[in-house]
C-alpha cells in the first residue's frame, strides 16, 4: 500500500505479509503514485527515484535522461507491459516536458526518456503493445509511430501505440483526464475507456486497435444512461474492467455494469452492482481487480457488515487508523469478506490523519487463494 499522512510531503510504501505484519519505507509523496506487482517484483516511484523490490531487496534507481536528473510531481499511469512496467510522469517544473519510464522486469534496467507522451488520459495494454488515447472534438486515426503526431493535432482525440522495450518515446499526450492513474481494459483488440464531458455526462469510448481501421471507426462513443432515480454520482467513470462479457466501472464508491457496447454509437444502460466498502472515492489506485473479485482497503474490519448510508460513509474523515483490513468483493455474487487483517501494533508508519492512496496484491498470493 501507499499510505499518505495529511499535510506532509512524504508517503509510505507499506508491505503487508499474509499474517498481517507490516514493514514500511518512507518515500517522497507524488500525486497519483501507484504500485505495480508482477511476478518480477514490485515497482513504485517518488519524486526522483523509481524503486524495484524483488528477491534481492530494494533498489532505488535515480531517474535520469541524457545525464540530467528528472523529478516528477504527478504520476499519470503505471501499467504492466510484457515483463516490465511502463510509467508516465509530469515534471516537477511545469515548464519542462513530461517523460516516460520503462522498468524491465527481467534485467531490472530502468530507461527514462523525456517525451511529450508521458502525460495522457489513459493507458491500455494489448499483448505487449501499449496504447494511449486523448480527448478532443474530432478523432484522429491510428498512428503506428507515436512521434509522428504533429503538435498542431495534439488537441484531437487519437489512438497511438508503440513497443516500449527499446526505450524510445512511447505514448501520446493529449488532453489529460480529470482522473489520473487510469488504465483501460483491452479485450480482443478493443480498448474500453470511460470519460466524462464538461456537462457531467458519462461515456465509454470504444477503440478499435486493428491496423488499417478507418479514422471514422477508430473510436466510437457510447453515452452511459444511469437509472433516473440515481443522483448520487460524484466524478466520472474510473477503473473499467471486463468480467463475464460485462463492462464494470466505479463512480465514487459505487460499482456499475453494462453489457459490452456494440460498434454502433448507441447508449448503454448502467445497472448498479453494489457499494464498495473501503477508501475508494476518487482515489482509483486504492482498488485492484483479480480475475473474479475486486479488492479494497477498509479502515474498519467490520465496515462491510454495517448498514452505513452512502452519504454518511462519504463524509467520514479519518482521524486515527485503529483497524485496517483488505476486503474482497466477489464480482459475481457481490458478497464481501475480509481477506486479510492488518496488525497495527508496533508499526513503523503513521496512523493519524492518513489515507490509503494505492494498493497492489502479490499475484502468487492471489493464485494461492483461487484468483
Amino acid at each position: 500500500m501507499r499510505v499518505h499522512e495529511g499535510g506532509e510531503d512524504s508517503s509510505y510504501l507499506v508491505l503487508v505479509s499474509p499474517n498481517g505484519e507490516t514493514r514500511a519505507v518512507e518515500l517522497d509523496r507524488v500525486e497519483g503514485a501507484g504500485i505495480s506487482w508482477t511476478e518480477n517484483g514490485i515497482t513504485t516511484s517518488d519524486r526522483s527515484h523509481d524503486y524495484v523490490i524483488d528477491e534481492s531487496g530494494l533498489t532505488a534507481n535515480e531517474r535520469t535522461s541524457g545525464g540530467n536528473e528528472l523529478e516528477t510531481q504527478h504520476e499519470w499511469y503505471r501499467v504492466p507491459v510484457g515483463a516490465g512496467t511502463l510509467v508516465g510522469f509530469s515534471p516537477e517544473d511545469g515548464s519542462e516536458d513530461p517523460f516516460v519510464t520503462y522498468i524491465d522486469g527481467d534485467s531490472g534496467k530502468v530507461t527514462t526518456r523525456v517525451s511529450p507522451y508521458g502525460k495522457t488520459s489513459t493507458a491500455a495494454v494489448c499483448g505487449e503493445r501499449v496504447f494511449s488515447s486523448g480527448r478532443g472534438t474530432s478523432t484522429k486515426a491510428y498512428e503506428d509511430d507515436s512521434g509522428s503526431i504533429p503538435e498542431s493535432q495534439l488537441d484531437l482525440a487519437a489512438l497511438t501505440s508503440a513497443y516500449p522495450h527499446d526505450g524510445t518515446d512511447i505514448l501520446s499526450t493529449l488532453e489529460p483526464s480529470s482522473f489520473p492513474g487510469t488504465t483501460s481494459p483491452c479485450v480482443d483488440g478493443i480498448v474500453y475507456e470511460g470519460w466524462e464531458n464538461d456537462d457531467d455526462q458519462h461515456f465509454v469510448r470504444v477503440w478499435n486497435t486493428a491496423m488499417g481501421t478507418p479514422a471514422a471507426k477508430t473510436a466510437v462513443d457510447h453515452e452511459i444512461v444511469y437509472p433516473e432515480d440515481d443522483s448520487s454520482r460524484i466524478g466520472g467513470p474510473i477503473r473499467m474492467t471486463v468480467s463475464d462479457d460485462r463492462l464494470l466501472w466505479v463512480v465514487d464508491n459505487t460499482m456499475w455494469s453494462a453489457t459490452l457496447p456494440t460498434r454502433a454509437a448507441e447508449p448503454i444502460r448502467a445497472r448498479e452492482v453494489g457499494y464498495l466498502e473501503g477508501y475508494v472515492g476518487l482515489d482509483a489506485e486504492a482498488l485492484t481487480y483479480a480475475s473474479s473479485a475486486v479488492y479494497t482497503v477498509a479502515e474498519d474490519s467490520e465496515l462491510h457488515e454495517r448498514k452505513w448510508s452512502k452519504s454518511r460513509h462519504r463524509d467520514r474523515v479519518w482521524t486515527e487508523l485503529t483497524e485496517l483490513s483488505l476486503v474482497r468483493t466477489d464480482l459475481a455474487t457481490w458478497k464481501s469478506s475480509v481477506a486479510l487483517e492488518v496488525d497495527l501494533k508496533d508499526i513503523d508508519f503513521p496512523t493519524k490523519d492518513v489515507q490509503i492512496t494505492a494498493l497492489a496484491i502479490n499475484p502468487e498470493w492471489l493464485s494461492e487463494n483461487g484468483e
